[in-house]
């Protein structure tokens, strides 16, 4: 009985040193293969910008965006996107500016530098007052995506003074480079809003009168008229949460890099 039992014991003791050595060379392996993955991204992205056919991810971007990418690799020197916007446009990790970041370094390398300037529960009179597109002139971008608070200066300041107080913002960032291509773009839908809409509208007005481009997020967002777009809001509908993030993100990926 007792040799049975040795017996018995030896071989669930193979048993387990054999499945233990299964499961680590599949552990080892899925790590490997991970590795393998991540660096062959890397390459791939580092790839994109020495090869030279940045044209390829620029389909969708106007001809001004695509001169100052054009330049950028010819000089070695790298277009400057900046985005600005209210907390919306957040400088957090998981916000849509830092998602946007991410693809466009992916695609382009180091054709592109971006970089993110956040002005939480700032309206246009507030940035004007403060003299913030200082801010903007100091970074000397050549590309710039705003945000101009529209959200925030709804109910506020009102649409008429918003363009008002826009057109001042802008008069000072363009005194100082004439040649800065700038992208505006609305705030977050928001649910069942009336009045909103129409700003959104009239902005996307004032960028076409004045030579501006604009682009328009909010196709990829639910109808504001449903509920299911409370889903993407959060903090009275003032910031995005991840769904929201990513509905942002998911346009201007498209918009930068065709993909």
């Amino acid at each position: 009985m007792k040799v049975l039992v040795n017996i018995l014991a030896a071989i669930i003791l193979i048993v387990t040193i054999v499945v233990g050595k299964m499961y680590w060379d599949h552990q080892t392996s899925a790590e490997a293969s991970n590795t393998a993955a991540k660096e062959s991204s890397s390459t791939n992205s580092a790839s994109k910008a020495a090869s030279g056919n940045w044209e390829d991810y620029a389909e969708n971007l106007p001809k001004s965006v695509k001169a100052k990418l054009k330049e950028a690799n010819a000089s070695g020197k790298p277009m400057k996107l900046l985005i600005v916007g209210s907390q919306a446009t957040s400088t957090d990790s998981k916000g849509w500016p830092a998602m946007l970041k991410e693809t466009v370094n992916n695609t382009y390398g180091s054709l592109v530098d971006v970089n993110v300037l956040e002005y939480k529960d700032t309206t246009t009179l507030d940035f004007v007052r403060n003299q913030d597109y200082k801010d903007i002139v100091k970074e000397k971008p050549d590309v710039l995506l705003f945000e101009p608070f529209l959200l925030n200066d709804n109910g506020v300041v009102g649409i008429t003074n918003t363009l008002d107080n826009l057109q001042v913002i802008m008069s000072h960032v363009t005194e100082a480079d004439k040649d800065l291509v700038t992208i505006l773009q609305p705030s977050q839908p928001i649910y069942n809003a009336s009045n909103y809409p129409k700003e959104a509208e009239a902005l996307g007005d004032f960028a076409k009168e004045n030579g501006y481009e604009y682009v328009n997020h909010w196709s990829t967002w639910p109808d504001y008229k449903s509920d299911k777009i409370l889903d993407y809001l959060v903090e009275k509908q003032r910031i995005p949460t991840p769904k929201g993030n990513k509905a942002w993100a998911s346009y201007l990926e498209e918009y930068f890099t065709a993909s």
